[in-house]
């Protein structure tokens, strides 16, 4: 296997992924946890961390979406990579 053919494989798996990553925030924060986001923003401004409009704007189930697949894509891109360098097969 070629550094690009690893390459390329990751980032299928890494776009599948991405794409299903909305699906799995839902299920966890309306199913698994609906009080999640709840509790967060409280915590959040009994310690002081923010103010509770900021919280509100924070923690919620749209942002933790985006910032789910933005980390799912750039953390996916990087371990594609990572692991295409070290499963490559080496020319003798």
């Amino acid at each position: 296997m070629t550094w690009n053919q690893g390459f390329t494989t990751g980032l299928i798996i890494t776009i599948i992924v991405t794409l299903l990553t909305p699906l799995v925030q839902w299920v966890t924060h309306t199913i698994i946890s609906p009080d999640f986001f709840e509790y967060i923003r409280a915590y959040s401004v009994e310690q002081g961390l923010m103010r509770q409009d900021e919280a509100v704007g924070y923690f919620n189930l749209s942002a933790y979406i985006v910032q789910s697949m933005i980390g799912a894509l750039g953390m996916g891109i990087i371990t594609s990579a990572i692991v295409a360098f070290f499963i490559r097969t080496k020319d003798s």
